[in-house]
């Protein structure tokens, strides 16, 4: 096994060597010349929004396959050649893609200016883990909620300085974030590609209404569940948005760490089990793109539901974001209220 990492770490690795010495970054960037943008984009995830954005008027590569777990994914050795080819990048940093694949990106790419963080240009708001539990330093309160008032640099520029490690990338489970990230993907595709401008700003704006429903349609569902029951525990701290959003509150998760794959110490796992008890909570929540072998123990030593089928990290093949959100949320929901 650890021959086959090694094995794939070498081809990527010489794939970077070989693109960056037949131009890489010191060639610059190609002209587009009237043709299609070439766009390239990590996460299915991310690829969703942009391809709304986007429509036909680029082409567009997502890196990551469907259902994979981003947090976990190893590059491809194309992969090297699909960031060099590319004219615009977005990924959702935060820390959120491997170190591999920010590498990658980096090392690949024609120019530093091609790259475009997503997650930085959505207000995100902090872990609480590791001492950031109060999320009200970048949510709603500060006015962001507000269309007209959510660009106001002055809010975002407080993110300088921070370590982007304590924000949380999963703004997907919050509508109003992923318009910002909407708006943020049409002032970078505007851009590098001016002549489509004005079919970029109708794509997003269309996708802004549809976006505008899916709020109040989250916000009916959560309150179908009785105040009492809005307490959840999950795997990993991915439902972030979901707590300073819409009122839910997550307890604990099983390992306190953005890599769902971390593993966890005794006193830790007790600390979960601890928590379940005080709290009476009934059921625990198995993220399906990384489920945990602590689950079972857990499940065992509290007689706790564990709830299989969570989706948190990407779509799966087809789906759509409000598909996602919608099915996510109609899970949490219909096991919290019937845990009596």
């Amino acid at each position: 096994m650890k021959q086959n990492k090694f094995f794939k770490f070498s081809v990527v690795a010489l794939s970077i060597v070989l693109i960056a010495c037949s131009g890489g970054t010191e060639a610059g960037c190609p002209e587009t010349d009237g043709r299609s943008l070439n766009v390239v984009v990590t996460t299915p995830m991310m690829g969703e929004f942009v391809s709304q954005v986007a429509g036909d008027n680029v082409n567009l590569t997502i890196l990551m396959p469907p259902e994979a777990d981003p947090h976990t994914y190893e590059p491809a050795p194309q992969d090297a050649g699909l960031i060099a080819d590319a004219d615009l990048v977005f990924y959702t940093g935060l820390k959120y893609e491997p170190a591999a694949v920010v590498k990658l990106l980096e090392n690949s790419a024609c120019s530093q200016e091609i790259l475009a963080e997503i997650g930085d240009n959505v207000f995100p708001i902090e872990f609480k883990e590791g001492g950031h539990d109060d999320h009200d330093d970048h949510d709603d309160e500060e006015g962001h909620d507000d269309e007209e008032g959510h660009d106001d640099e002055e809010g975002h520029d407080g993110h300088e300085g921070h370590d982007h490690g304590a924000f949380d990338p999963h703004f997907w489970f919050d509508p109003g974030r992923v318009v910002y990230a909407v708006e943020y993907i049409e002032s970078k595709l505007s851009e590098f590609d001016p002549d489509n401008q004005s079919s970029y700003k109708a794509l997003s704006s269309d996708y802004k209404s549809e976006l505008s429903g899916l709020t109040g349609q989250v916000s009916g569902l959560i309150s179908t569940v009785p105040s009492q029951n809005r307490k959840l525990i999950t795997t990993h701290e991915s439902l972030g948005y979901l707590e300073a959003k819409f009122g839910l509150e997550v307890l604990s998760t099983i390992i306190p760490d953005l890599d769902s794959s971390n593993e966890i110490s005794p006193s830790q796992l007790v600390d979960v089990i601890d928590v379940i008890e005080d709290n009476n909570v009934k059921v625990i929540f198995i993220e399906s793109e990384a489920p945990s072998v602590y689950a079972e123990t857990i499940v065992a030593e509290t007689g706790i539901k564990a709830v299989e089928g969570l989706w948190v990290e990407t779509l799966k093949e087809g789906q759509s974001y409000p598909d996602f959100l919608i099915s996510a949320v109609e899970l949490i929901v219909e096991n919290l209220s019937n845990t009596d």
